[in-house]
Formats: C-alpha cells, structure tokens, sequence
C-alpha cells in the first residue's frame, strides 16, 4: 500500500508536482539501504557480544513493527508537506530495521534451507502486497478518507509486532 499509493498521496494530498514527487520521493529510497546496512551491522555486532539470535532478532524486528505503526498516525495527523516527506522517510526507514530482524532470521532458524524458507515466506507475503494496493483502491473511495488507510495499516503492523514477540525465534530449529 505504502509504496504503490505514495506517489498518488503526494500529488493529490500534499500538492507535489510529478516531478517533486520523484524527486522526494528517492529520499526514502536512499534512507532504507543506510538503514538497513547500519541496523545488520548493530545487530552482528551484539550476536558477536553474545547475545541471543532471538533476542536480536525479535528486537530488530519489533522496532521496525512499532516504528513503522508510529510514523502511520502522525502522517495521517500532519498539516505540513514537509512532515509528511519525514514520515513517510522515517516509516520506510524503519521498515529497513528488518533486514537485521525476519530477512535474516532464516538463516538462524534453519540454515542448510534457508533459501527455500526465504523463498516460502516471501511468496506468502507477496499476497498483501498484491491485496493492499487493491483494498486501498476500494477504502478511499468508499469512506473519501486515506486515513482509514493509515490506521489500518498502523493496526496491521501492531498485531504483527505482538505476533512475532510471542513465536519468532532465532533459535536453529530444523536440522
């Protein structure tokens, strides 16, 4: 939803011209690779200082779900244009914390497959990726408000941040 939707989002809600969008938009592209490289680096570095794989892992993670639910409600809540290109950068930013929490955790949980797993899990989480763009295009128009949008996706990332809490693990589990 995030993506497919935030160029539309800038135009039409925060009067960007095509090409400011483009423009300001590259700004969360350039932040998520720094991010995330920095976050693997913070993480490698505490499994070197003994620190459980699953407590990195779930931590990592965590603060990509809780982060990415913040930064939803306070764009919905913004007046400014320039907030909202923070945001929208510090949401995807933290989106990018996940490379140090789930896209490595295959590896943890079962190494010799861990390319199958990986495989597995991103084919089952390309279907709300398909959905999203989808259910937006139904939501706005029905309710007239991108904000439902938002909260939904904030509610979404918030079950997500219980979910993986309470099962992730880090732990080598299949041989």
């Amino acid at each position: 939803m995030f993506l497919t939707w935030m160029p539309i989002y800038l135009v039409n809600v925060w009067g960007f011209s095509l090409q400011e969008m483009g423009l300001y938009l590259m700004l969360p592209c350039l932040a998520m690779p720094i991010i995330a490289n920095t976050a693997c680096g913070i993480a490698n570095g505490l499994l070197e200082h003994v620190v459980s794989p699953s407590l990195v892992r779930k931590g990592f993670q965590g603060v990509s779900f809780a982060s990415s639910a913040v930064y939803l409600p306070l764009l919905s809540a913004t007046t400014s244009q320039w907030l909202a290109l923070l945001y929208i950068t510090l949401r995807l930013g933290a989106v990018a914390v996940s490379a140090a929490g789930f896209l490595v955790n295959h590896l943890d949980i079962w190494a010799r497959s861990a390319g199958l797993l990986m495989g597995t899990a991103n084919t089952v989480g390309t279907v709300p990726g398909i959905l999203a763009p989808l259910a937006t295009g139904f939501i706005i128009p029905a309710t007239g408000s991108r904000d439902i949008v938002f909260y939904l996706a904030t509610g979404i990332s918030g079950i997500s941040l219980v979910v993986w809490l309470l099962f992730a693990s880090g732990e080598q589990t299949l041989e």
